[in-house]
């Protein structure tokens, strides 16, 4: 008896139905796989990136100034009113002053992130502090005519809320340019 080589045609399709199903899983793992591997590579090349434009020179700019001509005219003001009791330092991280709260919030948690990348690159004018221990009695921001920006009056309003939320003593100050006179928005306490 001679062996059909016509046998087992039925079971073609069945089995090549099988062969693309798992053709397709594993061509479907595979771009996974490799889609994370170029995501990471891309985003090692993304942090390299700034530092291959350093290399090349001439990427950053010293300034000349610290501060601009209108805060430096408040810090001098700042400097004659509580000079004799306060350190004043411009141009502090709010980080510096403000932290998500670790008891609510653990480390790297998405809250946690989320708080701590809303305030990160942001900075306060002015911070005083008692000469005594370096405690943080009030937090000034000086509103000039970049306030008045839709996206700097969102930030604003975002900060007031973070200082309030806090627990930090935060004033806002305008400057008016003809009489050189500074205005805080409420006194309170004895400073300010």
């Amino acid at each position: 008896m001679g062996v059909n080589p016509f046998s087992g045609i039925a079971d073609l399709p069945i089995a090549i139905f099988i062969f693309v199903v798992l053709l397709t899983i594993f061509v479907f793992f595979t771009n996974i796989f490799f889609s994370k591997r170029i995501k990471k590579r891309n985003k090692l090349k993304e942090k390299n990136y700034a530092q291959n434009l350093i290399e090349r020179g001439g990427a950053y700019v010293a300034k000349n100034k610290l501060l601009t001509e209108s805060e430096q005219k408040v810090f001098h003001i700042l400097a004659k009113e509580y000079g004799d009791t306060h350190y004043i330092f411009c141009q502090v991280r709010v980080l510096d002053v403000i932290e998500p709260n670790l008891k609510k919030y653990k480390s790297f948690t998405k809250e946690y992130k989320s708080l701590f990348w809303q305030i990160s690159q942001w900075h306060f004018d002015y911070v005083l502090c008692g000469k005594d221990d370096f405690s943080i009695s009030c937090v000034l921001e000086l509103d000039d005519p970049s306030h008045n920006s839709p996206e700097r009056v969102r930030r604003d309003k975002i900060l007031n809320s973070v200082c309030k939320d806090a627990g930090v003593f935060f004033k806002r100050m305008t400057l008016d340019y003809k009489s050189k006179k500074l205005t805080v928005e409420r006194v309170c306490g004895d400073i300010l």
